[in-house]
C-alpha cells in the first residue's frame, strides 16, 4: 500500500500554526478528519480512544515523524490525514527529536491486519530520506499532495 492510496487532496494539511501540546495537535487534526468522513457527532470517543492510545507509547517514530492512531468502531477502512508543521514541535518522540510530519490513522476496530500493513508501510515509505525531506520541506498543501502523488502514482477521488 502507497500513501496516496489513502490520502486525497482534502486529507492534506500544511500548517503554519504552532500547538501547545502534543494533544492540542491531535484534537485538531481529528476534528479535521471526523469532519471529511462524516463522523463529527463520535468526536469524544475517538478522541478519548486516540489519546489513550498515545498516552500508552508516543507515535513519534522518530526522523520528525509521527504516526497517531487508534482503531474505532465507526470506520469502515482506513482513514488518514496527513499534516506538515511549518515548525517542528516536541512530541517525546522516540528519537527525542522534534515531529514535522504527523499522519493520523483511524482504522477499523475488527481489521487488525490491515492495521499492522498500514502502519509499517507508511514508516516504510517515510524510510525514503528523499521522500521525507520532500515532504518536510513543502510550503504548501497542494505541494505535498503533489509529492504524495509523485511517490506513488495517481491518488483516488476519495480516501473513503
Amino acid at each position: 500500500m502507497e500513501l496516496n492510496q489513502i490520502i486525497s487532496e482534502e486529507r492534506v494539511l500544511f500548517l503554519d500554526r504552532e500547538f501547545a501540546t502534543k494533544n492540542e495537535l491531535l484534537s485538531a487534526l481529528l476534528d479535521v478528519l471526523l469532519k471529511i468522513d462524516h463522523l463529527s457527532e463520535h468526536r469524544e470517543i475517538v478522541l478519548e480512544t486516540l489519546l489513550e492510545r498515545e498516552a500508552s507509547m508516543s507515535t513519534g517514530i522518530g526522523q520528525g515523524i509521527a504516526i497517531p492512531h487508534c482503531s474505532s468502531e465507526f470506520e469502515k477502512d482506513v482513514s488518514a490525514l496527513l499534516c506538515v508543521l511549518a515548525k517542528p514541535m516536541e512530541y517525546q518522540a522516540v528519537d527525542d527529536q522534534p515531529v514535522q510530519i504527523v499522519i493520523l490513522l483511524l482504522l477499523p476496530r475488527d481489521r487488525f491486519e490491515k492495521h499492522i500493513k498500514t502502519l509499517a508501510a507508511i514508516a516504510r515509505q517515510f524510510n525514503d530520506v528523499a521522500f521525507r525531506n520532500r515532504v518536510a520541506n513543502a510550503k504548501s498543501s497542494a505541494e505535498i499532495f503533489s509529492i504524495v502523488n509523485e511517490a506513488g502514482g495517481a491518488a483516488p477521488a476519495s480516501a473513503t
